[in-house]
């Protein structure tokens, strides 16, 4: 007779995970797992009311006009290169904080940039990591990302009051959100 023995996955001092949840993002499309949805998309940093349970995802079609490609065009440059900032001051901070703020912030940038390249229905460009174009000092660098936010939401906030598009107008109303938090965390730091 051979011993077998069963495991029950559930017997460990763990918690339940029968409960999880699959949220989907309106704005980046990314998914997420969990029991509620986050406070923040954790790939592009949409708020939370973005956040929707994936049975109920659903993109209407629409057609892009001519001023929403050429704002969407505009406002994928911008991300890319503020992408590319963050990532040279990520590697150029003068500590642990401010170089995982950057990193996370060239990460959301980059998810950004994907958001607006799946309305364009283009191929995503590349993200350079290593481009030369922050200041060795980590106080310009913070200014200069002020700098960066203030700008695209200037931008932006054109850019939704140009859109006729409703899927266009979300997407702007909700990276300026975005931007303004990103705004907050260099606000009366330089």
């Amino acid at each position: 007779m051979q011993n077998t023995t069963t495991l029950n996955l559930f017997s460990f001092n763990c918690r339940r995970v029968d409960y999880l949840k699959v949220f989907k993002c309106k704005i980046c499309q990314e998914g997420y797992l969990g029991d509620a949805p986050p406070t923040h998309c954790p790939f592009c940093g949409a708020h939370q009311q973005y956040m929707i349970e994936a049975r109920d995802f659903e993109l209407q079609e629409y057609t892009l006009t001519d001023v929403s490609r050429r704002n969407l065009e505009e406002a994928l440059n911008l991300e890319v290169s503020n992408a590319e900032f963050y990532f040279c001051a990520a590697d150029r901070a003068d500590n642990v904080a401010d170089a995982t703020m950057f990193k996370r912030l060239g990460k959301v940038e980059s998810e950004h940039a994907s958001t607006i390249v799946k309305e364009l229905r283009k191929q995503s460009p590349d993200i350079i990591k290593d481009k030369n174009m922050c200041s060795n000092m980590n106080l310009d660098n913070l200014e200069e990302s002020n700098q960066r936010e203030t700008n695209a939401i200037r931008h932006y906030s054109r850019f939704l009051g140009e859109a006729t598009e409703e899927r266009i107008k979300e997407i702007f109303k909700a990276i300026i959100e975005i931007e303004k938090d990103h705004l907050s965390l260099t606000d009366g730091r330089f």
